[in-house]
């Protein structure tokens, strides 16, 4: 049997808990049913009255009001119309009144009429069935996997009774030291709760929404202790088609807690309150909320500091809670909320867009890429009742996007950035690129990212330097290497030689705005511009803005003053420098950023100009004026023109 349980009693899955709306009788609108007893044990072919209340929201009592009964499992307990139970067989069931939409429960116990056992003990195995998936969805197979880590409880039918509590093992097996139960009827079950053992590292707990906060639970058959006193081959099963998901979503985030847990010390990190000497990091508790049927998902919510997942609720019916990818992603917004920082601003993002908000891009690719890492698998994969999407980051193909690795470029896509850590963590097997450094280094380098830079590529990169300076091991070697990493993506943390003079041809110049050493900001290129006639008209403009790059422009005389009116940050003539100053808020849920995209031409600059004399000198800086959205450094072309 699976179920929710809550304030000590056990609800089925599919029970309405409580609604809102609808009306009653006399008293005022019905806002629940109460039902009393609360719950009952009875031995086969007893009998129990239930009666049942309607009540309004402040808690008066709606009268005339005629409940239709119900047993959800009939096997083990009937109810007749007017709420009186028959104990049928041994086990564990719910009664239910209701009227209308509104609805209440009981749990019913049928237990032995002789008594329980004296020196009982217990012991098995819990599972849940797993969804494998390959690139084109789920393979339709299911597969037995172990509820590792998780509370686990052996109840006494009669009176509901716990008899002892333990957690289950990596390998999900359990074993209850010897109980008594010899002052009972006899009846008991093994139940295992949406929630890892408070005693373990791992501190994660599943629950269906905030407001209800009801933890799921499988349990197992019952069990008759009035026979016997030794139970061997215990073993509750979460099935795929009940509440299955909810344990492996409580598996994917313990895997994920392992892979931080097990990255290094966590003395350097950037949120000062998590800082530890010598110990790893141990993400604090989370708390998960997946209820079937509901559309709040999925997303890490910074403000409850908790997790939603799709429950199949929206227009297409899509679930998450057993795609793996999804669920990993999302702990890893989780783990860098605290113990680094996360801006950016959410909003839309695919990956089919490599002109995105430079904060947005590492956020999602920093996702995309932990998800892989958890798993040790480079495949992402997305399904839908309406389809699968996926992709697999090692060689960058999906089979939606033909031309993925000619658009996952530049640091303001989310996927090149995914790729970029992918190529630093994978193994040799699957390599082709310089590094196979694992997760830790990634790990160390996210979480030493100074608060007050912000989290993107860039800053990623200069981190990473610092970090492989001498004398760490192999440093310079993991420096180059993940520059040949970045440039195969077309990130370009280099600076570039001296410009040769422009002609105003139309001819393009490539340029970066990155300075050599540990110090590359604030890079100024001075471009002479060759061929002036003096009283003509030029054109000199930036395009093609890439890595985020919003260039400044200055025209100078020969000895490089500037020359009054002759400057220009955005061609468009919009200022973008107070947009989105709201905080970030880190939810890809959440509305997103009211800064321009990085979309080649909004941050360009032009000026048109008449020649004072024919030698003058072209500035392009970073723009002061640089909305959070845009980086530090970034790539850009440019051309003189004349009529």
């Amino acid at each position: 049997m699976s179920t929710y349980t809550r304030l000590g009693m056990i609800l089925t899955l599919f029970l309405i808990l409580s609604s809102c709306g609808g009306g009653g009788g006399g008293g005022g609108a019905i806002a629940r049913i109460d039902i009393t007893p609360q719950q009952a044990s009875l031995a086969p072919g007893q009998t129990v009255q239930f009666t049942a209340v309607a009540k309004t929201s402040s808690g008066n009592k709606v009268d005339n009001v005629t409940f239709s009964w119900q047993s959800l499992d009939p096997s083990i307990a009937t109810i007749d119309a007017n709420g009186l139970a028959t104990g049928k067989a041994m086990g564990v069931t719910s009664v239910v009144a209701g009227f209308g939409q509104f609805s209440g429960s009981a749990p019913v116990g049928v237990v032995s009429a002789a008594q329980g056992a004296s020196n009982l003990t217990v012991s098995g195995i819990a599972q849940y069935e797993d969804k494998p998936f390959d690139q084109t969805g789920f393979t339709g197979q299911l597969v037995p996997t172990p509820i590792r880590g998780a509370i686990i409880n052996l109840i006494a039918i009669d009176g509901f009774v716990t008899l002892g509590s333990t957690a289950t093992g990596d390998d999900g097996k359990f074993s209850f030291p010897p109980v008594e139960n010899s002052s009972r009827r006899g009846g008991v079950y093994v139940q295992v709760l949406s929630k890892t053992d408070p005693n373990n590292p791992t501190q994660l707990e599943i629950r269906s929404n905030p407001d209800e906060r009801a933890l799921f639970a499988v349990t197992s058959t019952p069990l008759d202790d009035s026979t016997g006193n030794s139970f061997t081959t215990v073993s509750p099963l979460a099935k795929a088609s009940d509440i299955g998901g909810a344990f492996n979503i409580l598996d994917i985030f313990s895997h994920a807690n392992e892979l931080i847990r097990n990255a290094g010390p966590c003395n350097s990190v950037s949120n000062a309150s998590a800082r530890s000497a010598t110990a790893p990091c141990v993400p604090p508790p989370l708390t998960a909320y997946w209820e079937p049927g509901s559309s709040n998902g999925t997303f890490y919510d910074d403000q409850q500091d908790a997790i939603f997942i799709l429950g199949g609720g929206t227009t297409d019916g899509d679930t998450d809670e057993y795609d793996d990818s999804v669920i990993a992603h999302e702990y890893g917004h989780f783990v860098v909320a605290h113990f680094s920082h996360d801006n950016s601003p959410g909003g839309t993002h695919t990956i089919t867009d490599n002109a995105e908000d430079i904060r947005l891009s590492f956020s999602e690719g920093w996702g995309n890429f932990f998800s892989s890492a958890v798993r040790n698998n480079p495949l992402y994969v997305d399904t839908a009742a309406q389809g699968t999407f996926s992709f697999e980051l090692e060689g960058l193909t999906s089979p939606e996007i033909a031309n993925l690795p000619t658009i996952a470029v530049y640091d303001t896509h989310e996927l090149s950035n995914a790729k970029v850590m992918w190529d630093i963590f994978d193994t040799p097997t699957t390599d082709d690129d310089p590094l196979q450094l694992g997760f830790t280094p990634i790990w160390q380098t996210v979480i030493q990212i100074p608060v007050a830079s912000q989290a993107t590529m860039e800053s990623f990169w200069l981190t990473f330097q610092n970090l492989n300076q001498s004398p760490a091991p192999n440093g310079a070697q993991n420096i180059s290497g993940l520059q040949t990493i970045l440039q195969a993506r077309k990130i370009e943390f280099v600076a570039d030689p001296a410009p040769s003079p422009l002609p105003p041809n139309g001819s393009q110049q490539h340029h970066t705005l990155y300075k050599g050493g540990l110090d590359p900001t604030g890079d100024e290129d001075i471009i002479p511009l060759s061929g002036l006639t003096p009283g003509t008209h030029y054109t000199v403009q930036t395009f093609n803005l890439t890595n985020a790059a919003d260039t400044f422009l200055t025209i100078t005389d020969a000895s490089n003053t500037p020359i009054a009116g002759l400057q220009n940050d955005n061609q468009n003539g919009q200022n973008y420098q107070n947009c989105d100053t709201g905080a970030p808020i880190g939810d890809s849920g959440q509305s997103g950023s009211r800064c321009p995209a990085n979309n080649r031409t909004n941050l360009s600059s032009l000026i048109t100009f008449q020649a004072p004399s024919a030698t003058l000198n072209v500035h392009v800086k970073h723009s002061p004026n640089a909305p959070p959205s845009a980086g530090l450094f970034g790539s850009y072309d440019i051309q003189l023109t004349s009529p």
